[in-house]
């Protein structure tokens, strides 16, 4: 399982440095002969693209590493960090697009070779296409948070080439400015999502619990099996594409360590089938136990509230 997703995770990024190499020479030789704002606020989003999915693939490769005697969970969190750091790329990119497009808006000036920079827009806008339309089929199949901060890069982009579009038809009309307003607005557009990638990020790294409609299904599985009488102190984080899960289960007093056992494994089994790649902990408890425990808790309430 774990090879299959190194290699489909690789191959997204391997992909997308393809890519965006491709488009910055495309789109540097167009912004050569228009002297479009639009189209350097592009190339310049591209030249980070690049920088971005190379660093990408990098740590992804980091991350790839299986469980060593310092990493007892694996180095799923540089995922995590890979996006931190491309958020902080893209942030940069943004100010520099809305500083330009700001100047172009006070001195705007005619665009030349525009038809030419239609042409090369639909190119980009094709292979960013396609490339986005992969990484989301790698996601579909991974799940990767490295994978999904890329993909934003190149959807902002596929965004960027369709706004850089509309500008360049409407200069054709004669409004000049029409390329100042587009390359603020696409400036302002990048900056928030990079701000959404930072915060997702950050929340990753501090151990967030996983999203309440997957603990909701996770709870519906406990729940369904037979032979369970309860569960408590269930709690769940993510690293990379795994996710951790862990629960205390309620049990009858009777049973066997056995039964015990068959009971806990048949329901970890029907949870890596809702998650295949999870890090499951259960702790089973006899019920008369976590009666004592409820009681004690109880006790140690009252005595607080009297002292």
């Amino acid at each position: 399982m774990q090879e299959v997703y190194s290699k489909q995770v690789k191959s997204a990024a391997n992909l997308a440095i393809a890519t965006a190499f491709i488009l910055i020479l495309i789109k540097g030789f167009a912004w050569w002969k228009t002297d479009s704002v639009s189209m350097l606020a592009s190339i310049t989003d591209s030249t980070l693209d690049l920088l971005a999915s190379f660093m990408n693939m990098l740590i992804l490769r980091f991350a790839l590493m299986p469980a060593d005697h310092n990493h007892s969970f694996g180095h799923g969190k540089a995922e995590s960090l890979a996006s931190l750091i491309q958020s902080a790329f893209i942030s940069g990119s943004a100010i520099f697009l809305l500083l330009q497009g700001i100047y172009r808006l006070t001195a705007p000036l005619p665009l030349t070779q525009t038809y030419l920079g239609v042409i090369v827009t639909l190119i980009s806008i094709a292979a960013t296409l396609l490339l986005v339309l992969y990484q989301s089929h790698i996601i579909k199949q991974t799940d990767s948070p490295a994978i999904k901060a890329d993909r934003l890069h190149y959807q902002t982009d596929l965004l960027m080439n369709i706004a850089i579009l509309c500008s360049l038809g409407l200069t054709l009309w004669g409004v000049l400015w029409a390329d100042a307003i587009f390359a603020i607005l696409i400036a302002l557009y990048i900056l928030f999502n990079a701000g959404q990638m930072f915060y997702d990020a950050i929340q990753l790294l501090l151990d967030q619990a996983l999203p309440p409609e997957e603990i909701k299904q996770i709870e519906q599985v406990i729940q369904s099996q037979p032979n369970i009488l309860g569960f408590h102190d269930l709690r769940t984080r993510r690293s990379g594409a795994i996710r951790f899960i862990q629960f205390h289960l309620e049990l009858d007093d009777h049973l066997s360590f056995i039964e015990a056992h068959q009971i806990t494994d048949h329901l970890e089994q029907r949870l890596r089938q809702c998650f295949p790649r999870v890090d499951i902990v259960i702790h089973h408890e006899p019920t008369s136990v976590v009666k004592n425990e409820e009681q004690d808790k109880v006790i140690m309430g009252d005595l607080s509230k009297n002292t």
